[in-house]
C-alpha cells in the first residue's frame, strides 16, 4: 500500500486528520497500530468512538450570490458546540461551497467529507453533514430565504411573478413565506404534490385508529376524505392559515398581494431544513 492508502485508512479508523494521519505514520514509520496508538495519546483518535452518536443539534447556513441561493446544515450533538466559532465558520464554509459548486452530489462530495473529517475532532463531537440544496429563480421569479434565530432551521422559497410588479415588494413577500414554512413546518406546496405513499401511510393510521374506535367499516369509509383534506390543511403551504390570521389561508393571501402589486403571484418551490 502507498503512504496516501496508509492514511486514508487511518483517517477511516481514527477520524484524525489528514496532516495527523500522515505525522503518526511518518513518526511512527508506516506502523498502523503503533500510529492510533500515537493519535489516541494525542487526542486525535477521539472521533472515531463517537460516530454512533445521534447529531440532533447543528447550524443550517445559508449564502446567496445574488443569483443562486444554497443552503447547508451541519449536525452535532449539543448546542454548545453549534454555537462555537469553530462550528459556525465551518457551516458557512461549507454552504459557501455548495453556492460555488451547483448540481453535485453534495451528500458524497469528497471536498465536504474531508472538510468535516479534519475539522471535527476539534468540537470533540459526532459531527455530520446533513444535507444541503443549490437553487436558481426561474427568470420570472425571485427567491428568498429565512433563517431562524436559532439556526437550527431555515427555509428557501420560490415565488412566480407574472406581469409587472415591484420585484422588491415580491421578494419580501417570498421571505415573509419561507419564514411561514419554518414557522408552520410546511411539507408541501400544494395538496397535489403531497406523495402517493404518504396519503396511503395517512390512510392506513386513520383506519387502524378508527377501528380499534370500534367504528364500522362504511362509517371508517365514509370519513377518510376528510382526513386526507385535513391532513393537507395541517401540512401544505397554500392551504395553511396564516401565522397573522389564521382565517385566512396562504393562498388567500398571495391572491390579496397580487391585487395590491397588480400582478399574480405563486409559489414555485421551497425547501426546508
Amino acid at each position: 500500500m502507498s503512504l496516501m492508502d496508509d492514511i486514508k485508512t487511518l483517517r477511516e479508523k481514527t477520524g484524525a486528520g489528514m496532516m495527523d494521519c500522515k505525522k503518526a505514520l511518518t513518526e511512527c514509520k508506516g506502523d498502523m497500530e503503533q500510529a492510533i496508538v500515537y493519535l489516541r495519546k494525542k487526542g486525535l483518535a477521539a472521533m472515531a468512538k463517537r460516530a454512533d452518536r445521534d447529531t440532533k443539534e447543528g447550524r443550517v447556513s445559508v449564502k446567496t450570490d445574488g443569483k443562486n441561493f444554497a443552503m447547508a446544515y451541519l449536525g452535532c450533538e449539543t448546542d454548545f458546540v453549534a454555537k462555537t466559532d469553530d462550528f459556525i465558520k465551518l457551516a458557512d464554509e461549507l454552504a459557501q461551497y455548495v453556492l460555488e459548486h451547483p448540481g453535485l452530489d453534495y451528500m458524497n462530495d469528497e471536498h465536504i467529507k474531508a472538510q468535516i473529517t479534519e475539522r471535527a475532532p476539534k468540537f470533540g463531537e459526532n459531527t455530520t453533514f446533513k444535507g444541503a440544496f443549490n437553487w436558481t429563480p426561474a427568470e420570472n421569479s425571485v427567491m428568498a430565504y429565512y433563517v431562524h434565530s436559532d439556526n437550527k432551521k431555515a427555509s428557501i422559497l420560490e415565488l412566480a411573478v407574472k406581469g409587472n410588479c415591484d420585484k422588491a415588494a415580491a421578494t419580501e413577500i417570498a421571505r415573509g413565506l419561507a419564514m411561514h414554512t419554518v414557522g408552520m413546518q410546511s411539507g408541501w406546496v400544494d395538496a397535489k404534490d403531497i406523495p402517493q405513499e404518504v396519503i396511503d401511510r395517512e390512510l392506513d393510521i386513520y383506519r387502524t385508529q378508527a377501528q380499534n374506535e370500534g367504528k364500522p367499516a362504511e362509517a371508517i369509509e365514509k370519513m377518510l376524505p376528510g382526513k386526507v383534506k385535513k391532513f393537507a390543511k395541517d401540512n401544505c403551504l397554500l392551504e395553511q392559515p396564516t401565522i397573522k390570521d389564521n382565517k385566512k389561508t396562504v393562498a388567500d393571501y398571495l391572491k390579496e398581494e397580487s391585487k395590491k402589486l397588480g400582478c399574480e403571484l405563486s409559489v414555485v418551490r421551497f425547501v426546508r431544513f
